[in-house]
């Protein structure tokens, strides 16, 4: 969920009113609560295979070609969302959070039986919950011709809608966006996919299954059946390559930028409760001005317009997104230091390492005030809730 168009989309965090897409997950340190975001590199080809499998035709696994099981390890991997830690396996009456659990059975779209190993998955649902799921394996030896296989599904009856995405921290402890992404709701049924991931042979890496929710997070549930690294049995140990960590890495530990969307100052057609189901949500987005990244998050869709992030040290703009009215496409509401505020220039937000920026009131709705300043362009990959 991060694009880089001008600006690039990329890590994540909390929100109170979470978000949609991008995110990033939660650092392995215990008792840490903060994302790191990451540093963009040139991804990786994907494969997608659409064939729908029938009941009896989930992936034949032999054990002598799985390098990693994602099921069985499921619980060796660190979970968070784009808030907290989540346990595993999660807890059916606490899910407000998120949920993983893995299991040797389950119900797909279509009420069909599966009866193969799985990984049950819910983000966040909202009211400062966090948002997205980010599942981090231990680290593994890619070798030549290794592949990543799974099918993905909805759970049940649930009206999905998710990014799944397979991405990773390098053993440098980089995080790493990839284009092994796919989009899969409600309707389309069992789909199978591959990814050739052979070109990190020689690298010791972190895996990562994520799911971001496209739309809302309430009842998103997804599956994924029999996720798992194929390998060929006879594949020869890779010359390993030796990690480059340089100091500079060691000056970007995220920082927090956190506040409001002021939805008193938004066009009123946004908050009139005719039109309104306890509060409009938007999406706030991130835009760094020192590296051309941006990253999104949408608030909650019961009115609660606090939000949380976890950054990159930079210099932002913040800005809220929501869907317009009479043509418009979306209205943009910016932050420019001061409440109110109407058709100012936005204000520039520093963050430093590891240091939290609060009071980010976003309420200066350029629609309201006739469109007299400056606002970036929506991204085409920051999703209006």
């Amino acid at each position: 969920m991060r694009e880089n168009i001008g600006f690039r989309f990329g890590l994540l965090i909390l929100s109170f009113v979470f978000l949609s897409s991008c995110n990033l997950p939660l650092q392995n340190v215990p008792g840490a609560t903060e994302v790191p975001l990451p540093t963009k590199t040139a991804p990786p080809t994907q494969t997608n295979i659409p064939p729908t499998p029938t009941p009896d035709a989930f992936i034949a696994l032999d054990p002598g070609m799985v390098a990693l099981d994602f099921v069985a390890q499921s619980c060796s991997a660190t979970w968070s969302n784009n808030a907290f830690y989540l346990p595993c396996p999660g807890h059916l009456d606490e899910i407000e959070q998120g949920y993983v659990e893995s299991s040797d059975h389950g119900v797909a779209e279509g009420m069909i039986s599966v009866s193969a190993p799985l990984i049950s998955m819910l983000p966040g649902q909202g009211d400062g919950n966090g948002s997205g799921l980010f599942g981090r394996y231990p680290a593994l030896l890619i070798y030549p011709g290794d592949r990543f296989r799974t099918i993905l599904a909805c759970q049940g009856d649930s009206p999905c809608n998710a990014e799944f995405a397979l991405e990773y921290f390098d053993q440098d402890g980089t995080y790493v966006d990839t284009n092994w992404s796919w989009m899969h709701m409600e309707g389309d049924g069992l789909i199978e996919i591959s990814a050739d991931i052979s070109s990190l042979a020689g690298h010791t890496i972190e895996l990562m299954l994520v799911m971001r929710e496209k739309d809302s997070a309430d009842n998103n549930w997804f599956m994924l059946i029999q996720p798992h690294i194929e390998r060929d049995p006879d594949a020869q140990p890779p010359p390993t390559v030796a990690p480059t960590f340089t100091p500079e890495l060691a000056d970007q530990t995220p920082g927090v930028i956190s506040g409001m969307v002021d939805m008193s100052t938004a066009p009123p057609y946004l908050t009139d409760p005719m039109n309104t189901e306890g509060g409009t949500p938007v999406v706030v987005t991130f835009f760094n001005l020192d590296n051309g990244t941006y990253w999104y998050i949408q608030t909650s869709l019961t009115g609660h317009p606090y939000y949380q992030m976890t950054v990159s040290p930079g210099t932002y703009q913040v800005v809220a997104y929501a869907r317009g009215v009479g043509g418009e496409p979306y209205v943009v509401g910016g932050y420019t230091g001061k409440n109110p505020s109407c058709g100012q220039a936005l204000q520039e937000v520093k963050v430093n390492q590891n240091e939290r920026v609060e009071n980010i009131v976003i309420a200066d709705w350029n629609w309201t005030c006739g469109g007299t300043a400056y606002r970036p362009e929506k991204p085409g990959q920051v999703p209006i809730p």
